[in-house]
């Protein structure tokens, strides 16, 4: 009976995207503009999450939070070694991204650093930690070296640090570090420059390995490592996670996707905000890119001069868009919580931010979906011959990237067709985990559960049309 209720909540709203008429459109990528309408897509797309949400506030919420109990428990999974070889094979893949960066060659397309570092590392692994769960942490290039150092030093390998970092300080270093990512990455004159993308790539490695040796490897991470910080919260979102029991034994879960959000402890104010930042980052980055910010800034889109005449809006654009996403998603919350009655609406900050959760993987996926095809062609040609020595390592001499696909219309539809689908079924998923979330605050009273979600609905239903708009509309630069 609990799963017929939900799929009766969800079943409408994935029919509305079947019922969207076909209207060819040209995906986001720059250099592209739509040549076509494309209203039936924001309008289906924005009514599914709408009605979605209407749909729930008819669903007990209790059925919502039973649908996501239970899991299966699958083979042990080895520590001890196992964990060893993993940390140091993280390690030296990327020390010998390192040095191809360095050594390799000097156009960005054919040098495994930045191919890697932005196409594999920011997106794919990025989506993939909503997949497989938390890998990084095994795998991240800090885990190895420390616990080496550690343990010559005579020191627990997986022990506290010399200095204690105060809780008051914890998940601060994570905002600042992942703006420093954001800023490289969409404001900074070259961030593909293979020599500058290595020394930046250094400088960060250093804060975190100095980080981890002062506070402690596991503070550190779960606290000040921006990477590790968010590829955590978006393991929340997969269906498997490892869990050890007594004696030190691991077992590998499978459950329903999300599950784990709905049992998470709230993030605290700074964390929150970093995962407001998280999602505030990828939609300024389709913000800065349509005729409309250019525009508004006074530079003709189609005779683009250049990031240097951009970098100071854009940096402002940058903090801005995080602000004002904070500003609108606190001002949700705390309306919500009035409209219950409750006073206090620290509480519900923290916990409903994992909320947004399917959204930000949402949002990634669509916004990267083009690039990731175009460049993760790139990477296997960097790959092949990381160096620039003639070398031929997977026998992909004379292959060729190609882009043809985007001037196709059937293959562009269908592009755009998964990029409207991804952030639909994103806020769907969101507003699937409010409803379950909500019931945590109020403590079962449904009604006062239920009012206090219409504000944040909102906000969601909002933010749909946003996205969908940010995907059709045409772009520059």
């Amino acid at each position: 009976m609990r799963i017929r209720t939900i799929l009766w909540a969800v079943l409408p709203c994935i029919a509305i995207l079947g019922l969207v008429p076909s209207a060819f459109a040209h995906t986001s990528e720059s250099g592209y503009i739509l040549l076509l309408p494309t209203e039936y897509y924001l309008l289906g797309g924005t009514l599914s999450v709408a009605l979605s949400f209407l749909i729930l506030s008819l669903t007990a919420p209790k059925a919502v939070v039973a649908g996501y109990q239970g899991h299966l428990s699958l083979p042990w999974i080895p520590a001890g070694v196992f964990d060893t070889v993993l940390s140091a094979v993280g390690f030296f893949l990327f020390a010998g991204l390192l040095y191809c960066g360095v050594e390799g060659a000097r156009d960005p397309l054919t040098n495994p650093l930045p191919m890697v570092i932005w196409s594999v590392g920011w997106v794919g692994v990025t989506v993939a930690h909503a997949v497989f769960g938390n890998f990084w942490s095994v795998l991240n290039p800090w885990r190895f070296p420390v616990r080496v150092l550690r343990r010559l030093a005579g020191a627990a390998p997986e022990g506290k640090g010399p200095v204690a970092l105060p809780d008051w300080v914890k998940g601060w270093p994570a905002i600042v570090l992942l703006m420093g990512i954001a800023w490289y990455e969409l404001v900074s004159l070259s961030p593909e420059d293979p020599d500058l993308l290595a020394f930046w790539v250094s400088v960060y490695w250093v804060i975190g390995f100095i980080g981890c040796l002062i506070f402690g490897e596991a503070v550190w991470l779960r606290s000040g490592e921006p990477l590790s910080v968010l590829f955590r919260y978006l393991s929340l979102l997969a269906p498997f996670s490892v869990e050890t029991k007594e004696g030190g034994q691991r077992v590998l879960l499978l459950s329903k996707p999300g599950r784990r959000v709905l049992e998470a402890e709230p993030p605290t104010v700074p964390f929150m905000l970093f995962l407001l930042l998280s999602l505030a980052t990828v939609s300024f980055d389709g913000l800065s890119m349509t005729f409309w910010w250019l525009g508004l800034n006074d530079i003709n889109p189609l005779e683009f001069p250049g990031r240097s005449a951009v970098t100071g809006i854009n940096t402002v654009g940058l903090v801005l868009a995080w602000t004002g996403l904070a500003c609108l998603y606190c001002a949700a919350v705390w309306t919500g919580e009035r409209l219950r009655g409750v006073q206090d609406a620290r509480p519900a900050l923290g916990l409903m931010v994992l909320s947004i959760l399917p959204i930000s993987l949402a949002y990634h996926f669509s916004h990267y979906l083009t690039y990731f095809l175009v460049n993760g062609q790139w990477v296997l040609i960097a790959l092949n011959d990381p160096l620039a020595t003639g070398a031929n390592l997977f026998g992909l001499q004379g292959f060729r990237v190609t882009t043809s696909f985007l001037n196709m219309p059937d293959t562009v539809e269908r592009i755009w067709q998964a990029q409207v689908a991804a952030i639909t079924i994103g806020h769907i998923w969101a507003v699937i985990l409010a409803h379950g979330l909500s019931h945590r605050l109020a403590g079962g009273r449904a009604s006062r559960h239920l009012i206090g979600q219409i504000p944040l609905g909102m906000l969601m239903v909002g933010y749909t049309l946003f996205g969908l708009w940010l995907l059709s509309s045409p772009t520059g630069g």
